[in-house]
């Protein structure tokens, strides 16, 4: 991270972190009661079975001492900027505002790619509720909680993200920001991000020996960020507090063989009017010509074209299965496309002497692996979770399967507080401590 933006964070902390502890309107307790800490990393693109592969001896540790799901499910669609915000909302894209990992906005006429700014987000998250309830917070990395401006603030965010840091820098960052805080309360809720899983599987596909090398790589990184945050907790922290490590992620990853152009599967090619926009297996078209007489016949045209083909599905923004909670009214498409799995939209597009809408993922130098589709059907897209507790163990406990939307009540539930109004409240309970 650059000079300039740490200094913005230090000064954050400073300027705000005792004004957020004095808004809660839920305060917790005073400084002589025990409080929990709470330390949540995200692992984007941490497939289910990665835990089978023989490279994370530390992190099957931590499941073998602590809590884990083998099938942490995600929203629709698995991608990664809609999982984090749902978990860290605990609701839908048509409640929390972010479609894809970029996303045009109908009403404002504005694309947003791979934003970061907070104002974007229409539901409130996990590290503003906890600030909300007066508990101090770090986010760093975490998507969509970057330059916070609103009245309630996390103690410590970033003013954007930096796609330049290792997964190293990273976790080391969020273990320099616990170590130099000075705050006359402890931080209670401290998030993190480590992408490098997810790269490896984006460019070499889930089954490679690459990916094996991360797996271990990120379990080498962890082992010594555990070991460091033992340290700081015994320095920070009294005897009867209580630590929690929780390791998440926002979806698996599948092999990707065929490679698709959106405008030639729509036959929209060089259509006036038309915003289209891909992320993964997931397209939108937006008919921008409210006043064109035709409009409602293109769409419907452009649907009977796209549901042609045995390997995507189109569907108006309305008629949406309701079960994805996709439905948003003005930055998810006029027509959504969905592709099966094995298929990526190509956001460069390709040639195509024949005008074909798809080509082989070796023959236009595509991504090996993808993620986006359905959990419901594709298993693929499960991930991982570990819950950690110190100094009372859990003791290996199979939580099942657990939904993505169940984390930001999961967290409130470990720190003490109440989840978001209009969050799912259904948060995973533990065994007390002996």
């Amino acid at each position: 991270m650059c000079r300039s933006s740490w200094i913005l964070v230090i000064a954050i902390a400073l300027g705000v972190a005792g004004a957020s502890s004095a808004r809660g309107t839920e305060a917790r307790a005073g400084s002589d009661h025990s409080k929990t800490v709470v330390v949540w990393i995200s692992l984007d693109g941490w497939r289910s079975d990665y835990l089978d592969r023989g490279a994370s001896p530390f992190l099957n540790e931590l499941a073998q001492q602590g809590a884990s799901s083998r099938a942490l499910i995600p929203v629709f669609p698995s991608l990664t900027f809609p999982s984090h915000v749902s978990q860290a909302t605990g609701v839908g894209v048509e409640k929390h505002g972010i479609p894809s990992n970029s996303f045009y906005d109908d009403e404002t006429g504005l694309f947003y790619r791979y934003p970061g700014d907070a104002a974007l987000l229409e539901a409130e998250p996990i590290w503003l509720t906890a600030a909300r309830q007066g508990l101090r917070v770090a986010s760093l990395d975490w998507t969509l909680s970057h330059n916070q401006l609103g009245p309630i603030r996390t103690a410590y965010f970033d003013p954007a993200f930096d796609g330049k840091l290792s997964d190293a820098e990273r976790l080391n960052r969020l273990l320099s920001v616990w170590r130099e805080d000075r705050g006359k309360e402890p931080l209670q809720l401290l998030l993190g991000y480590a992408s490098g899983l997810d790269k490896a599987g984006h460019s070499n596909g889930p089954d490679a020996p690459e990916v094996v090398d991360a797996i271990r790589e990120i379990d080498g990184l962890l082992k010594h960020f555990h070991g460091e945050l033992l340290e700081l907790w015994h320095s920070k922290m009294k005897p009867e507090d209580q630590l929690i490590v929780l390791l998440t992620t926002d979806h698996g990853m599948s092999t990707v063989s065929t490679m698709v152009d959106l405008d030639r599967l729509a036959g929209v090619e060089r259509a006036p009017g038309v915003v289209r926009l891909t992320s993964g297996n997931i397209g939108h078209l937006f008919f921008t010509e409210r006043n064109d007489p035709e409009r409602e016949a293109k769409i419907d045209k452009a649907i009977e074209r796209v549901n042609t083909f045995d390997f995507a599905r189109a569907f108006r923004r309305e008629s949406l299965p309701q079960a994805w909670e996709y439905r948003h009214p003005t930055r998810v498409g006029d027509v959504v496309v969905v592709l099966e799995t094995g298929f990526a939209f190509s956001g460069r597009g390709f040639e195509s002497a024949d005008g074909r809408a798809t080509a082989a993922v070796e023959d236009v130098d595509g991504p090996l692996g993808m993620h986006g589709y359905d959990p419901v059907t594709n298993p693929e897209m499960l991930g991982a979770a570990i819950v950690w507790r110190f100094p009372e163990p859990i003791g290996g406990l199979d939580l099942g399967p657990v939904h993505s939307l169940q984390l930001h009540a999961t967290v409130a539930r470990f720190l003490g507080i109440a989840p978001a109004e209009g969050a799912r409240q259904d948060g995973i309970e533990l065994p007390s401590p002996e």
